[in-house]
């Protein structure tokens, strides 16, 4: 496939209206004007941000801790302690102490690294979710193109029909002069040139329409007279494989879904870390001898392991595995659905082009009956009605070509767009 280069659009798009937009160029411009594009930037930067705040955990953690507290008794021992100058101890009804902790851990498993690896796994997730949504504008911009072209198409016929017309009422009215025709036959084609007017301003407001939702959805104006570039077809790309991105998503899914055995493998395995206590109280927590406002210290290793789960790692597996079979299975359904919509879509073109060379054998005969009825009705042996039913006919016979055709262009591209080609 051929497409003018996409350039800097923004030189390009002054002159819409002289140089041809490609579908290409339109998918592009779509998907930046799209208020979710911006999507891709947020969520790379709130997924730093998570990063960031699990990398944290890595440090040192520094807490401020106060107590105080007032009891209605405390120990008394039934008998002297052989201490120099006591025969009893004296401790205080009140106990007020403020710390410092500091904890480190030495060794954690694999925990961080393992909920990083979840991160990662998710914003994956979240980026291939906003490539599946941006995917469904190329089938609007599809829409509105084709949708515009039909039109026109129907425009250009329905103007050469006016052009032949007003002929064909030149000459009934130089016939009405010379008292060859009735009058009436010239105020029945009077009447037929005045009903297709409108149904050209019709079709024209048509046309206005569709290229100012095109604008909407592109961000730009789109002129009435943009020509549109469409691709040739080509058999070999319709033979290619499916490049959807929900395949994407299907496999990030899993991917995200397997991240949590690391979660899983770190949980069984120790923790070893070091802390550090520093503090006053009164009275002395390390030394109730002392009841006075007393500094202190304490710090060491610290060892966690839970080594029996009762086998929760066990059940926690398993039901990941089960997660990453469902994610297959609705990766299998959907393969399976845009192969039947292939089906239907290749059948359809097979169709059309049956019905487009019939509908050009049909126009051809149209065409013909036309030319003799407009040699009868030049000499009188035909009445205008004659004339205008078999214009219709041809106009229709026309409309029908053209309308099979750019079907089939459309089915062509539909076609590609399934199957994530372009």
């Amino acid at each position: 496939m051929r497409y003018v280069p996409f350039l800097c659009l923004l030189f390009v798009l002054p002159g819409w209206a002289q140089e041809p937009l490609s579908l290409e160029q339109a998918y592009q411009l779509a998907e930046q004007a799209y208020p979710l594009t911006a999507q891709g930037g947020l969520l790379r930067s709130a997924s730093a941000l998570r990063q960031e705040g699990i990398d944290k955990a890595r440090l040192p953690q520094i807490s401020w801790n106060a107590q105080a507290s007032l009891q209605s008794e405390v120990v008394e021992f039934p008998f002297e302690l052989p201490v120099p100058g006591g025969a009893a101890l004296d401790l205080p009804l009140y106990r007020f102490q403020t710390t410092a902790d500091v904890q480190y851990n030495l060794y954690d498993g694999g925990r961080i690294d393992a909920r990083q690896e979840e991160e990662r796994a998710r914003l994956a997730v979240s980026e291939a979710q906003l490539q599946v949504d941006l995917e469904g504008l190329k089938a609007r911009v599809n829409q509105y193109v084709f949708g515009i072209l039909l039109h026109r198409e129907r425009l250009r016929i329905l103007e050469s029909s006016t052009e032949q017309l007003q002929s064909r009422t030149a000459q009934v009215q130089s016939g009405v002069e010379h008292g060859v025709l009735l009058p009436g036959e010239l105020k029945r084609l009077e009447a037929e040139a005045l009903r297709l007017d409108s149904e050209v301003a019709q079709v024209q407001g048509q046309v206005r329409a569709l290229c100012e939702g095109l604008s909407v959805l592109l961000g730009r104006a789109v002129p009435n007279e943009i020509q549109f570039e469409l691709p040739e077809q080509e058999a070999e790309l319709l033979q290619a494989e499916l490049q959807r991105p929900e395949l994407l998503l299907f496999a990030q899914q899993q991917q995200q879904v397997m991240s949590g055995l690391s979660g899983i493998e770190a949980g069984q395995k120790p923790i070893v870390g070091a802390f550090l206590q520093a503090g006053i109280g009164a009275p002395n927590p390390l030394n109730f001898f002392d009841n006075s406002l007393s500094p202190f210290a304490m710090g060491g290793v610290r060892f966690t392991w839970n080594f029996v789960d009762w086998g929760k790692a066990g059940r926690s597996r398993q039901l990941l595995s089960l997660q990453k079979e469902m994610i297959g299975q609705q990766r299998a359904a959907f393969t399976t659905q845009i192969e039947q919509q292939e089906v239907q879509i290749r059948t359809e073109m097979a169709t059309l082009d049956q019905q487009i060379e019939r509908g050009r054998a049909i126009t051809q005969l149209q065409e013909e009956v036309l030319q003799q009825i407009d040699a009868q009705l030049r000499e009188g042996t035909a009445v205008a009605a004659d004339y205008i039913t078999q214009s219709a006919a041809v106009r229709q016979a026309q409309l029908n070509v053209e309308r099979y055709r750019l079907q089939q262009q459309q089915l062509y591209i539909q076609l590609l767009t399934l199957k994530g080609i372009r």
